[in-house]
């Protein structure tokens, strides 16, 4: 038995109910910010503090909820998971679906 009441597996399972509650709560459209640059193969393709607007959203499996955004530095499209977002905005402008 753990001496502390928060195990990590505790932990790692909170991490997950809060990404996808936060995924869930986000809809295409809407604007997120970043808690810290995100770094891939040594580059900078998102920046801290930047809005990005969510494209698309994925879910591959439960424990993989992703956002789609477009890099303003590389023009990719990049995959974003909840976890690294530190602030967002409802949808700014209705999406109407033709």
């Amino acid at each position: 038995m753990s001496p502390y009441p928060d195990t990590s597996v505790d932990f790692v399972a909170d991490m997950m109910l809060e990404s996808l509650h936060l995924w869930n709560e986000i809809d295409v459209g809407s604007l997120v910010q970043l808690e810290a640059d995100l770094i891939d193969h040594n580059t900078r393709v998102l920046t801290r503090g930047h809005l990005y607007e969510v494209l698309a959203k994925t879910d591959l499996s439960p424990c993989h909820p992703m956002f789609v955004v477009q890099s303003e530095l590389t023009d990719e499209l990049i995959q974003l998971h909840p976890g690294l977002i530190c602030n967002y905005l409802e949808n700014p402008h209705e999406i109407y679906h033709a």
